[in-house]
Formats: structure tokens, sequence, C-alpha cells
């Protein structure tokens, strides 16, 4: 969401980043890659109704909304309103929606009715001299109230494994590390021997021995 006095220039430099990233295959450093095999078809349905709702393909002029078997190329689409899918689905796709707001309450609002509470992010001046937003702490607040990683100028990202991985709502509820992730999925096996030394040579070039 854009405020309704930025949202054009925002979208314009919005795009010109999205046309800098690279798509293909897997291999090397592309930055957007295929889908899973049916994951194309939602990203089409999403992209279809808000269009017929009225939101457009605002790069299309980039190759946005293409779709190759399964590579979908990022597909910015604005305006993007509550009467579309897009308003309230979770995708994990390349379709991104953006939608412009005149209030603070408005993205408020949509935060307090959302499903999903993974990550938000809070775009907001970096001049350390400028006045505080006097929004600004309200904004915090619901975005910690409805999402576990709130992001202050920085975008939503996967962080270092060290960090904790959380959902709300039907993100899944609760905090998990990786380590317990790999606890939980994981059964342990005992490799006993009397001798440390026979267990040793016996584990080398194993992987029982990266954790002998």
């Amino acid at each position: 969401m854009a405020h309704r006095s930025i949202v054009e220039q925002f979208n314009q430099k919005f795009c010109a980043a999205i046309g800098g990233l690279s798509v293909g295959l897997p291999f090397g450093k592309n930055n957007v890659t295929p889908l899973a095999c049916t994951g194309t078809d939602f990203m089409k349905q999403l992209t279809e109704d808000a269009l017929a709702k009225g939101a457009r393909v605002i790069n299309a002029g980039a190759g946005g909304a293409h779709c190759d078997r399964t590579l979908f190329a990022p597909t910015v689409l604005y305006p993007v309103n509550a009467e579309m899918q897009l308003w309230t689905a979770e995708q994990f796709g390349p379709v991104i929606p953006i939608a412009p707001y005149d209030t603070i309450q408005e993205p408020i609002e949509w935060l307090r009715k959302m499903h999903f509470g993974q990550q938000t992010t809070i775009f907001t001046s970096q001049d350390p001299a400028a006045p505080p937003s006097p929004e600004l702490p309200e904004l915090l607040d619901m975005c910690a109230l409805c999402t576990c990683r709130v992001n202050i100028n920085a975008q939503c990202q996967r962080g270092p494994d060290v960090y904790p991985f959380a959902g709300r709502r039907s993100s899944a509820m609760g905090t998990i590390s990786v380590e317990e992730v790999l606890r939980a999925v994981s059964v342990d096996t005992m490799i006993a021997c009397k001798n440390p030394e026979v267990l040793r040579r016996a584990a080398q070039g194993s992987s029982v021995f990266a954790r002998f």
C-alpha cells in the first residue's frame, strides 16, 4: 500500500526495480525461477480476477504476466481493491498487488481483518533529523499485533537460521527455530562402541563423523 499522493511515483520506481530482476531457470543467479507445477494456475487466476475488476498490469511492457510453462514473470497489478482475490490471497508467487490509501486507518483495517500473519514492512523516512510520523506508533502496534516480524525500511525476507520462524493466524500459530524443526522431523540413531578410537576410525568419511 502506498499513499495516494506518492503512488504514481512509487509505481514507476517499483516497476523499474522489478524490471532489473533476472528471470529464468534455477541455475546460476536468477532472481525469479519456475514455480511448482500447479503454481502458475493460481497466479493466472489471481491476475485475471484483478484485471476483470479494474486493475491493470503496469509492467506489461517489461514482460509482466508472461507465462512460459511453470515460469511466471513478475507481475505488478494496480490498483488493487478489496473486491479482488489478491486483496487477501497468500500466494507465495511473483504477482505483486499495489493499492493506494488516503488515511493510515486503511492499512490498519486491512491488517486487522487479514487472515495471515507472517511479516509486514513499514517504509518511512530514513532522515534522523526528520520529525517522527504521528501515525507510525499506531501502525507499528498493529503490525506487531497481527504479524510475527515487522521490518522497518527493509523488505520482507528470510532471516538467518539463528532467528526463530513464527506465524500468526492462518500462517501457523507459534514460534519455532530451525533447530527445533530439524529435531521434530528427525529420528535419532545410536551407535555404540566400547573403544572411542575404534568408533572414530569407523566414522571417518561418514555423516556420523560430523557429529562425533
